[in-house]
């Protein structure tokens, strides 16, 4: 494997020097390939990037290297405009774009958390542009904040990392910034939105021990101000944080998809048609297509599966007999792992098993089926 990620390297290198599209900066950028001798992980790698090369613009975009975008995105200038305006600068420090796990964001944290950010959402002219900052910045669209620190593709202020994402822990080989900043920040928000002592001493979910609304809104911004990470919905698919309740026709699409590489595998030869219709069967399975969060469970995300030239589904008998599992015969849902399931089940909402173990999601009785969205990029 190590053998093939520098020969990986150095193909990469001959594009970079030869400039072969994708890699031909425009106008005056440049494409440098920062080698390291060693595995250093992606937090590591990051902080490298940081101390050996001479960055000099004022945002970077960290880019995942198993995300990429699967629309465009014909906003990035009026981001980076909006950002560069002195009204944006105690608050917006990090922009996602968005992905499977950020659609539906503000029904979902409070389906999880109980926590409605309905009233911290930003659309571009909440707090009022100056009028040099309006005539550059022609942005539609609402700044939903994060409560967790995802380590997806962004865009971020250069001094975000310089000055408080790289300088807060001692970064080890193999961390990754999402384990280390989503922790801490979802633990921050929990705490200064959820349950206050009351005059005994009690943790209570009683009203008169709660704080006013107005404090809990107060310390939620002032947290969330240190953070400053927003998903970014423009407003030609999205023209609300949440969608009316009956209207059908709202939908959030995802600008980026993470690509799991242990779902996927370098194509044998080149994907022919027969093979995208098998890929496409595949998963649109009963096995598949059975998740349909129910009303117990915290999460309103949807599922999405990408058709990639040049990869494939492996085709591994224990993968075929799960993904063609039928939906009527509960029978042959694995037996549950005997290590506990700490968190919740994505379908049902219990702990202690995962979607892949839940038997509620075998059955017929859901109200609404929801299907998986396939996204064919041949």
């Amino acid at each position: 494997a190590a053998c093939n990620y520098r020969l990986y390297l150095n193909h990469l290198q001959e594009k970079i020097y030869e400039k072969v599209p994708p890699f031909n900066p425009s106008a005056k950028g440049s494409i440098r390939l920062l080698r390291l001798p060693h595995r250093h992980g992606s937090a590591k790698a990051i902080a490298t990037a940081f101390d050996q090369l001479n960055i000099s613009t004022p945002y970077v975009m960290i880019a995942q290297h198993d995300n990429f975008f699967i629309r465009d995105v014909q906003y990035l200038q009026q981001i980076l405009n909006f950002m560069d305006d002195d009204d944006s600068k105690s608050w917006l420090q990090c922009v996602h774009f968005p992905s499977t796990a950020t659609l539906n964001y503000v029904p979902k944290i409070k389906r999880r958390y109980g926590l409605d950010l309905e009233n911290f959402c930003r659309p571009h002219k909440s707090r009022g542009l100056s009028q040099a900052a309006e005539k550059l910045c022609d942005l539609d669209g609402t700044f939903v904040p994060l409560i967790f620190w995802y380590g997806r593709t962004h865009i971020a202020r250069t001094t975000y990392y310089t000055d408080m994402i790289l300088r807060h822990f001692p970064l080890n080989v193999g961390d990754h910034l999402e384990e280390l900043w989503g922790t801490r920040q979802l633990r921050e928000i929990l705490q200064c939105s959820a349950k206050t002592k009351s005059k005994n001493g009690h943790e209570s979910d009683d009203n008169t021990a709660q704080t006013s609304p107005d404090d809990v809104e107060s310390r939620f911004r002032k947290v969330h101000d240190k953070y400053g990470n927003y998903v970014f919905f423009d407003n030609s698919h999205s023209s609300k944080c949440t969608p009316p309740a009956k209207d059908v026709n709202f939908e959030q699409h995802e600008v980026i998809y993470h690509l799991s590489g242990r779902k996927a595998r370098a194509a044998t030869n080149n994907a022919s048609e027969a093979e995208i219709n098998y890929s496409f069967q595949i998963h649109q399975s009963p096995s598949v297509q059975r998740y349909a969060p129910q009303g117990t469970s915290f999460t309103t995300a949807r599922r999405a599966l990408a058709l990639v030239p040049g990869l494939e589904f492996p085709h591994t008998k224990e993968c075929q007999q799960e993904l063609c599992q039928s939906e009527s015969d509960v029978s042959q849902l694995r037996p549950i792992p005997k290590r506990i399931f700490k968190q919740r089940c994505f379908h049902c909402g219990e702990k202690g098993h995962s979607f892949k173990y839940c038997s509620a999601s075998v059955s017929r009785d859901d109200e609404v089926q929801s299907k998986t969205e396939v996204l064919d990029l041949s």
